[in-house]
């Protein structure tokens, strides 16, 4: 029978947050591999340890890397520090620009063909992952062709006092790069309904942001369906406070 090497030290908090993933129980467990994320920063950061933008990708990469952790493979700090590697190209990732005026022109085309394919496939309008995975672009690649810039905004995605508007948003494109990333973070674990509505509400990938009752329109949905899918997703959104992802 295969051995469970799972550290004494993270046994309980990894078992509660397998269990039951709340947000409880993954602050917790975060809060538990706190000195696994340190190393991982200090080995893997190239001199960027003091770097906020930095440990939010490492704690984001670590929730990742928890989904995919078998114990009978190895101790849950090695698994971490393979997965953490990816820590030396986030800068890279992060600077790279594509910028050639004839790609871009060719990948529009691309872009708008894959839209009206889809559409007539569905029967709605696709999500920007579902665009990303017909074309082969990448959502940064579609935000750059779009000429967009991505959404940071740490708002709420609903008007509480006009259902039919979402909020605008409360932080300006490009100062708060731990935060975009979190919205791609959710935006990954979204089906394409929801995902669709993520990149209609907060203007994700270069799309542009519409009212309610067009996003329910273009989607085959209510205005109330909506809402109440726009109402989950900000709660997953909200979890970033929780889970000290700042």
């Amino acid at each position: 029978m295969p051995q469970n090497q799972l550290e004494p030290e993270f046994a309980t908090a990894f078992t509660q947050w397998q269990t039951r993933p709340t947000q409880a129980t993954r602050s917790q467990l975060l809060r538990q591999l706190n000195p696994v994320i340190d190393q991982a920063i200090t080995s893997y950061g190239a001199g960027s340890q003091g770097s906020s933008t930095l440990r939010s990708h490492a704690r984001l990469m670590a929730l990742n890397a928890l989904r995919t952790y078998d114990a009978t493979k190895g101790t849950l700090r090695t698994h971490l520090l393979s997965q953490l590697r990816g820590l030396q190209r986030i800068g890279a990732r992060q600077q790279q620009v594509i910028s050639v005026p004839e790609r871009v022109a060719l990948d529009r085309q691309r872009l708008t063909t894959a839209e009206t394919e889809l559409r007539d496939r569905f029967g709605r309008d696709p999500s920007d992952a579902e665009i990303a995975d017909y074309t082969g672009l990448s959502l940064k690649r579609l935000a750059h062709v779009r000429q967009g810039r991505p959404p940071v905004a740490q708002g709420t995605i609903t008007d509480s006092g006009n259902p039919d508007a979402f909020t605008p948003a409360s932080r300006i494109p490009g100062q708060d790069p731990g935060y975009a990333a979190w919205i791609e973070f959710v935006y990954g674990d979204l089906d394409p309904i929801n995902q669709a509505i993520m990149d209609y509400a907060l203007g994700l990938h270069g799309t542009p942001r519409i009212p309610a009752t067009e996003i329910a329109r273009r989607l085959g949905l209510t205005a109330g369906a909506v809402s109440q899918r726009a109402a989950k997703i900000q709660a997953m959104l909200d979890e970033r406070q929780t889970l000290r992802l700042l």
